[in-house]
């Protein structure tokens, strides 16, 4: 039985599912974010941002869309769709960093112990239909996006998880059933998408890097590399003592996973050398450089017919509280 709390933060509804085993934040006026995991004992899973979710209404100033994005951006599990990453002019609109739906108001109704959120993008004609329930230690996020316009379009989607809080930290482990990596040239001066590493080595900044161990928080480093070919679609990540733990897993909806890691490597804004956090992105498309770019560099954009529905599923398995007499 799934208990729902209806609390304000910030004058944002935040409704808050739980089980006796985890709950879980969501926030209906900011396209279903979720904002927080944490297990019975307290352990938190998702990175926050550190202005967090800003208060409803709040002004920013004009900057260039990934400020913008940033200035709503409070960190935890959002959906990237239809662009991902750089902004993209589409039917002559800004599609916007990191897309429309993560900034989309969603109705919501409690169903079977289903939150389900309902809403339409703007700028894009798509209806958006996302259900996430809690069962046990299982968090499980559905999605159906339906093309209500008369045109096909061209999309990137993706699910994009900041982990953080009490899962990362110096030692943490990062296994997978991906077999083939890709570097980031923006990230890996002298490389190209073209070149691939079997997982999990990967291009860093100056020299090869093991994308399954993570640095300390004061590394100085940056990583960014997309994962594909994957045997099933599946992470795990696990604190160094082994304590606190997640697998995450996926549908066939999205082949590629975006990896990205901040420790301590990006000076300056936004993150002025004290980022940390591990982004994984379940993906469509790749690279995370907007959807002009990921049809130039790897033509894996997504075309949606007139009356087209998308559909995915992505579950995120929290690992039990370890015995406390052992």
């Amino acid at each position: 039985m799934v208990e729902l709390e209806r609390r304000v933060e910030r004058d944002w509804e935040v409704l808050r599912l739980s089980t006796g085993a985890v709950s879980v934040d969501v926030v209906p006026g900011r396209g279903g974010t979720v904002t927080g995991i944490r297990r019975s004992d307290g352990a938190s899973l998702l990175w926050s941002t550190p202005w967090g979710l800003r208060h409803r209404g709040a002004a920013s100033i004009p900057g260039t869309s990934e400020a913008a994005m940033l200035d709503t951006y409070p960190g935890g599990w959002q959906t990237l769709f239809p662009n991902g990453g750089d902004t993209a002019v589409v039917h002559g609109v800004e599609w916007g960093f990191d897309g429309e739906l993560r900034l989309t108001w969603l109705d919501w109704r409690l169903e079977d112990d289903a939150l389900v959120l309902t809403g339409r993008l703007a700028r894009s004609p798509f209806a958006v239909l996302r259900t996430i329930r809690v069962q046990h230690h299982t968090v499980v996020v559905e999605e159906q996006l339906t093309n209500e316009g008369g045109d096909a379009l061209e999309v990137m989607w993706g699910s994009q998880l900041a982990l953080g809080g009490d899962l990362v930290g110096p030692g943490t482990t990062v296994t997978t059933t991906a077999s083939v990596v890709h570097p980031d040239p923006r990230h890996s001066s002298g490389t190209s998408y073209d070149d691939i590493m079997p997982w999990p080595r990967s291009h860093g900044p100056h020299s090869v890097v093991n994308l399954s161990r993570l640095p300390g928080p004061d590394a100085e480093e940056s990583r960014l590399a997309y994962l594909t070919d994957f045997d099933r679609p599946s992470v795990t990540v696990r604190s160094a003592d082994g304590r606190v733990g997640v697998d995450l897993e996926w549908d066939g909806a999205w082949p590629h996973l975006w990896y990205s890691l901040e420790a301590g490597g990006r000076s300056g804004y936004p993150w002025f050398s004290r980022g940390y956090f591990l982004a994984l992105t379940p993906s469509t498309s790749w690279p995370a450089h907007g959807l002009h770019d990921a049809r130039r560099s790897s033509a894996s954009t997504v075309w949606v017919q007139p009356d087209e529905v998308l559909h995915s599923r992505v579950s995120l398995r929290v690992h039990p509280s370890p015995d406390p007499s052992a």
